[in-house]
């Protein structure tokens, strides 16, 4: 019996501090995107979308890289959520003073994006291993 995806989500969910419950399907999407990420850069993970379960059993490093993956995707959906807001400007409103959420998150996706392609590049075997 392979890892089920609830392993994974309750990694991904110990990063954002949020106040707002994420929809099911769209922490399943954030999966499908890590899977994906991980799948280009390393190999296949044979995730079944039925069953809501991976064919093998991951690792606690694995588990921990498909978290930070489905955080990053998370991430940029809240830069792109914020960008959108900060630039609302109309006949009786704007608002334009949210610079600094802007400039700290997208420090935050930055630093989650090396950490990330550190972690990939410690994954893959390198050929004076062999």
């Amino acid at each position: 019996m392979g890892t089920g995806f609830e392993e994974v989500f309750e990694n991904f969910y110990s990063r954002p501090q949020s106040k707002v419950l994420l929809e099911e399907d769209l922490v399943e999407q954030f999966l499908f995107l890590a899977v994906a990420d991980y799948e280009l850069e390393l190999g296949p993970l044979n995730y079944h979308k039925d069953l809501r379960q991976f064919n093998s059993q991951l690792g606690n490093i694995l588990i921990n890289q498909l978290g930070a993956i489905m955080y990053r995707h998370y991430l940029s959906r809240e830069l792109d959520r914020v960008l959108k807001l900060t630039n609302i400007v109309g006949k009786d409103i704007g608002l334009t003073g949210m610079g600094d959420a802007k400039r700290t998150m997208q420090i935050r996706l930055t630093n989650l994006d090396k950490e990330i392609a550190d972690r990939f590049n410690k994954l893959k075997k390198n050929s004076y291993y062999e």
